[in-house]
């Protein structure tokens, strides 16, 4: 190469500056010999590509077989590039649901039939972007423990009113309580595949797991707010991670700070639409405490005394959130992308707060334990507002802790719900990121529980 290279042009074509190491400037250069993007970066070739590496690698950068030969060539590790060299985000299509075919859930060796209905493909995919209008006051969804009065007998008629009318829809209307329950089991038995492809989908043990259910909580609740003719009316969380009472500390406004460890009685009503026959009997005994650690494998074990399961509850919520949970990986779970296989060991791939969500899907047990069936309990609902809520409380707990906003693969990747209207609705996983742009913030609970455990 001779001397008086133009380097200017080069870094302005790259538009790359003294301090940008920025992945977009690099991706606009992901034709350029890879020479000269060291050159226009002013550093070794072998820097260049390695920091192209490491920055979130794109689809469109240096997946060529020449280029791959040359990385090895520098002696760039080919674990690091095969490891790093993303595909492209996972995009849930009509001709995904289409397609839709049997699924599978091995740990109970049972094969599911959760498709929706051929008919409701039929009409317009519409985009949607969540977005608050800012004039209007935030929704607080609030914990089903502090419920009380005219506020707790209003919202128990309207949410069992809710479920009432859900359950009277058509099994084929999108929007009925039984479709509802179908497309959250064929979104995590592998009933949809990638497109073109027979790798089967699974929402869970992966980065999909927050916001998938966000949106999934947001388009229920929508419908619930449609059936009642009350576009006000907020699933409310149960907030069972909380088990001391304690004062509202100075400066709370709203705050919960009762211990929500129990079964919310408001699910427990044989006369109304919120209630499941099919659960185990912890959760129709009194003063039971939720047990955050009841192994999966052992669904119908003993409960723990209760001091001993405060402090299990304690200890879990303080490893799953804290301890465990330092990195968007180890909170969130795997990264997901085109060609990665649907994961059938949740310890390969899971955040770390999932294993304790599905302890509570299996301390109520019954239909809400496996995922074939768990969102056909309404208790489904109020169990993952909380999950929700945590994800919101998550980045708040330590440095570093925040959503993968520089992956593409999280970023861009789709999914496909029914709205309250029956219309097929696309969303962006990069849309779901704050509770605020969906019209609602959570009420301020006890977290400190757990959060100063064991101190």
């Amino acid at each position: 190469m001779s001397q008086d290279f133009d380097f200017r042009s080069l870094r302005k074509r790259c538009g790359v500056t003294e301090s940008s190491h920025v992945r977009e400037n690099f991706l606009i250069c992901s034709t350029l010999p890879s020479r000269h993007l060291a050159l226009a970066a002013r550093t070794s070739v072998q820097e260049a590509v390695k920091n192209i590496l490491m920055i979130s690698c794109s689809p469109y950068t240096m997946t060529s077989r020449r280029s791959l030969l040359f990385m090895v060539s520098l002696g760039v590790s080919l674990s690091l590039i095969v490891n790093c060299v993303q595909a492209e985000p996972i995009k849930y299509t009509v001709n995904t649901f289409k397609n839709c075919l049997p699924g599978f859930v091995p740990e109970l060796n049972e094969t599911t039939f959760c498709c929706p209905p051929q008919k409701n493909l039929n009409g317009p995919i519409v985009d949607f972007v969540p977005r608050h209008d800012p004039h209007k006051p935030l929704r607080i969804k609030k914990a089903l423990q502090c419920l009380s009065g005219e506020e707790l007998r209003t919202y128990t008629w309207k949410l069992q009113k809710g479920y009432e009318l859900m359950r009277a829809l058509p099994d084929d209307d999108p929007r009925s309580f039984y479709q509802q329950g179908k497309i959250h089991c064929a979104y995590g038995t592998g009933c949809f595949a990638q497109d073109s492809t027979n790798i089967t989908l699974d929402v869970h043990y992966s980065f999909f797991f927050y916001p998938f259910h966000r949106y999934f909580l947001y388009f229920h609740e929508k419908i619930l707010q449609k059936l009642l003719g009350d576009p006000s009316f907020t699933l409310h969380f149960w907030n069972y991670d909380n088990s001391i009472t304690t004062s509202p500390p100075a400066g709370s406004r709203d705050g919960c700070f009762k211990a929500g460890h129990f079964f919310p009685a408001i699910y427990n009503d044989p006369t109304k639409a919120t209630y499941s026959a099919n659960r185990s009997i912890r959760a129709y005994t009194p003063n039971l405490v939720t047990d955050l650690g009841i192994p999966v494998s052992t669904r119908n074990t003993t409960s723990l005394p209760f001091e001993e399961a405060v402090a299990r509850n304690r200890a879990v919520m303080h490893n799953s959130l804290i301890t465990n949970a330092t990195t968007s990986r180890a909170f969130l779970g795997r990264n997901y992308s085109v060609g990665d296989s649907q994961l059938l060991n949740p310890g390969l791939g899971d955040g770390s707060f999932e294993a304790a969500h599905a302890s509570v899907h299996w301390w109520v047990g019954g239909i809400m334990g496996p995922v074939t069936t768990s969102a056909s309990d309404p208790i489904f609902y109020a169990h993952h507002s909380n999950v929700d809520r945590l994800w919101t409380l998550w980045p708040k707990l330590g440095p570093n802790r925040h959503d993968p906003t520089s992956n593409l693969d999280w970023m861009d990747a789709e999914f496909l719900f029914w709205d309250e209207n029956k219309v097929l609705r696309r969303v962006k996983v990069k849309d779901s990121s704050t509770t605020e742009a969906f019209g609602f913030r959570y009420q301020e609970v006890n977290d400190a529980s757990w959060i100063q455990f064991p101190n």
